[in-house]
């Protein structure tokens, strides 16, 4: 059984002859039980401290816990980021690649196109440089025609010689 410091205190030891020095047992005494109480309050303050230490060790027990499971949920989180990110890059990869053949498709068409459609506008060249040149030609003829007139027309005329009178029809011999 414990005792207290004021037990220790108040407790009086029975007196025989040939006993030991009361005052002397008194003062230890009170020295044991100021020692005692020293010691009790100290056990006291330090049940205080390791019951504060130990709700302070739960919270931060509570808060490590915490953070391990926020971490564990963010590294969830970020790998699940990565696996969509992945799938979406590779989506839009696709995706790019096809409308980059396409392209390729039209554009290719496209120059079919423009080189059938060049060889037309040549050969459409050719044909009205022909026929601008074949015009030209006749006009060129026409003005030469027209030159020879005027210079032919420009030359002195011979007058015509009177033809002798033919003779009259009429007055052959029948």
């Amino acid at each position: 059984m414990r005792i207290a410091p004021v037990e220790i205190k108040q407790h009086r030891f029975s007196r025989r002859v040939r006993g030991f020095d009361p005052e002397e047992v008194e003062a230890f005494l009170d020295t044991v039980v100021a020692d005692f109480e020293e010691v009790v309050r100290e056990n006291a303050q330090l049940r205080r401290e390791v019951e504060r230490s130990t709700r302070e060790v739960g919270s931060y027990q509570a808060r490590e816990r915490t953070i391990q499971e926020t971490l564990t949920t963010a590294q969830e989180v970020v790998e699940g980021l990565k696996r969509t990110a992945l799938r979406e890059s590779e989506v839009i990869v696709g995706q790019a690649e096809g409308r980059a053949d396409r392209l390729l498709e039209e554009a290719e068409l496209r120059r079919t196109d423009l080189t059938a459609e060049v060889a037309e506008l040549r050969q459409l060249r050719k044909r009205v440089e022909n026929d601008l040149r074949k015009t030209l030609e006749g006009y060129l003829g026409m003005i030469d025609a027209f030159q020879e007139a005027r210079a032919v027309q420009a030359q002195p005329q011979p007058q015509p010689q009177p033809r002798p009178p033919r003779p009259n029809r009429s007055n052959r011999k029948r």
